[in-house]
């Protein structure tokens, strides 16, 4: 199991943009919360390597235009990698043993889980970029209650990965990550197959639609859109059973 090349020597984009939201905290954990906290449809954002990031955040508020209640949790505790840690294979390595590992992270999703429930969300949706989708892998196997994951552009995904998962998944890869689709096609028996969806964005790179994304260029901007647009699609459909 380990990280796209790309992923290990590829710096994020300077971004800049003025949140809708606002950080808080659950318990001891600081998070990003945007959207109302009336709407019944919760969305759990997982970041990917490199943290809070302006394009995570941007991404979260657009969620929360569109009717979700959103929870951009800090998983990694205001210790994301940076760019002194690309192109050390072994800082990588050491990432999803430890800070990284579903181990600790399950603990965080937990907290978040509780803070939706607590606020009388009734539909949970998962979101997870990079070395996230690995988590929303494997959240969508071990915890009860989710009524669905998207992975974009994912790392570390493994064979049988999405064969365990119980609820609908939806699979955005970009040019750099592997074919999914003897993955994806192992769901088929599932009873909520045809709730998912996989589209490969082979014109763009592994993060484009994360913290290495231009989206001050027009075409990863349209992009990134696009992949927003079936996000929101997917979580509408999932979230409103």
């Amino acid at each position: 199991m380990s990280f796209p090349e790309v992923c290990c020597n590829t710096p994020p984009v300077k971004a800049t943009y003025i949140a809708k939201g606002a950080r808080n905290t659950i318990g001891d954990l600081e998070c990003y919360f945007s959207g109302s906290k009336d709407s019944k449809r919760g969305i759990l954002v997982n970041y990917d390597v490199f943290g809070f990031h302006a394009n995570v955040i941007q991404l979260c508020d657009i969620l929360a235009e569109m009717g979700f209640y959103v929870v951009l949790p800090d998983l990694l505790r205001g210790k994301p990698l940076t760019e002194a840690d690309l192109g050390k294979p072994d800082v990588f390595s050491s990432f999803t043993q430890n800070a990284g590992s579903w181990a600790v992270i399950k603990q965080e999703y937990a907290k978040v889980l509780g803070h939706f429930k607590d606020n009388g969300v009734t539909a949970v949706g998962v979101i997870g970029f990079c070395w996230g989708g690995k988590m929303v892998i494997t959240a969508l196997s071990e915890l009860e209650g989710l009524a669905g994951g998207a992975i974009v552009h994912p790392a570390l995904i493994e064979t049988g990965d999405m064969a365990k998962v119980n609820a609908p998944l939806m699979v955005l890869p970009s040019q750099n990550e592997p074919d999914f689709t003897a993955e994806f096609d192992s769901m088929k028996d599932k009873p909520f197959f045809s709730e998912c969806y996989m589209e490969r964005f082979d014109d763009m790179f592994h993060g484009f639609c994360g913290a290495r994304g231009d989206w001050g260029n027009a075409e990863q901007a349209k992009r990134a859109n696009d992949a927003i647009k079936l996000l929101v699609g997917f979580f509408s459909r999932v979230l409103s059973k």
